[in-house]
């Protein structure tokens, strides 16, 4: 069978209090859309809107599994905790996964309401990663003018890093999801090439290599999503943003724009062209 989905579909940042969290990253100087609720689920949301793809800042509202989970995950940290996958045919992707058929979920979203098809994949689906596949219903909801453009000049997702204890021994797992030969190893980093949108997975030991700054603090211990690369229009506009608003940030000889975890709610955030 083959596979529908298309790619990394959002990034979920979950957060102890929404409104908080919204106010960090207008402070990194992004556009946020209208507040939401998952009513079957428990959830409330606020989401970072790019043209293909999207950051979705989740917190748990009321009572449902989903909820639960946040609220779990959320007791220890914020940050990354989950990736969804979008499909055009959900059901037959999990049909093809050998799971139970995805939901119906919605978000209600300035008076109207959202429609999707969504599911919680099993932990043996990414193991080390929550994953979900969503396929949109109304997508034209989500996208309303001016929630795409962002004062720091963010146009989309370019990869998610976790740590893995073994990294090389989880590429049959994304190959099953994703399509035959998604996954590649280099030394002992595996690149997930998902059709829009990479994962990375690496050792603590080589979690230098690919983000120099992480250097600095101690990893912690796989497995853990630990860094979310976003592609900008002009790093040198996004810098001076980021000046302006009193953040802390690195940035190394090509402009690589490093934002700690510290400044945007557990997650270390880099900015590149």
């Amino acid at each position: 069978m083959i596979s529908h989905i298309t790619g990394l579909d959002h990034v979920i940042i979950a957060v102890r209090d929404l409104e908080r969290a919204a106010s960090v990253f207008r402070a990194l100087g992004f556009t946020l859309a209208s507040r939401g609720e998952h009513a079957e689920w428990g959830t409330a949301n606020t989401c970072i809107m790019f043209g293909t793809d999207y950051l979705e800042l989740l917190a748990a509202v009321g009572e449902g599994g989903p909820a639960e989970r946040v609220r779990a995950f959320t007791a220890d940290h914020e940050g990354l905790m989950g990736l969804v996958w979008g499909s055009t045919d959900a059901a037959a992707d999990a049909a093809r996964l050998g799971l139970e058929p995805p939901g119906a979920l919605s978000r209600s979203i300035d008076g109207d309401i959202a429609h999707f098809v969504a599911g919680i994949l099993p932990p043996d689906t990414t193991p080390g990663i929550a994953s979900f596949l969503c396929q949109h219903l109304t997508p034209e909801k989500l996208r309303r003018p001016g929630w795409t453009e962002h004062a720091n000049g963010a146009l989309e997702v370019v990869s998610v890093t976790a740590l893995m204890a073994e990294p090389l021994d989880l590429m049959p797992f994304w190959d099953r999801l994703i399509g035959p030969a998604a996954s590649t190893a280099t030394d002992e980093t595996v690149t997930v090439h998902s059709r829009h949108g990479m994962v990375f997975l690496c050792r603590p030991d080589d979690l230098g290599q690919l983000h120099p700054e992480a250097d600095a603090d101690e990893p912690p211990a796989p497995p853990a999503m630990v860094a979310l690369t976003l592609r900008v229009a002009d790093t040198d506009a996004a810098a001076g943003l980021l000046r302006a608003n009193g953040i802390s940030f690195d940035r190394d000889r090509q402009g690589r724009i490093t934002i700690p975890p510290e400044e945007a709610c557990g997650v270390m955030i880099e900015l590149v062209r």
